[in-house]
């Protein structure tokens, strides 16, 4: 599963069905233990999915997926920017 779709999925819930963002974690991490599918950046992503304070999850996400790539993440976003593998325009 792909970072976009995590980062579709954690919104969704919390958007439509009214699950917090500790709901919707758990949940999200209830479906990758189920085997049904694994997210692609496997043990990176369920790193970022534990990590918490700072940048939102989906911002992680992005510059998750960017650094698996080899890629630096470009952003105007001050607190995205202090991650690693960000660097503010």
């Amino acid at each position: 599963m792909s970072n976009q779709v995590i980062g579709e999925a954690y919104v969704t819930l919390q958007h439509h069905y009214g699950a917090s963002k500790v709901e919707t974690r758990a949940a999200l991490f209830t479906v990758f233990e189920s085997g049904l599918v694994t997210p692609q950046g496997e043990e990176a992503t369920l790193d970022t999915l534990r990590a918490d304070g700072g940048p939102g999850l989906v911002d992680r996400l992005i510059v998750e997926g960017y650094q698996r790539e080899g890629l630096s993440t470009l952003t105007l976003d001050r607190r995205m920017a202090a991650l690693p593998g960000a660097q503010r325009l």
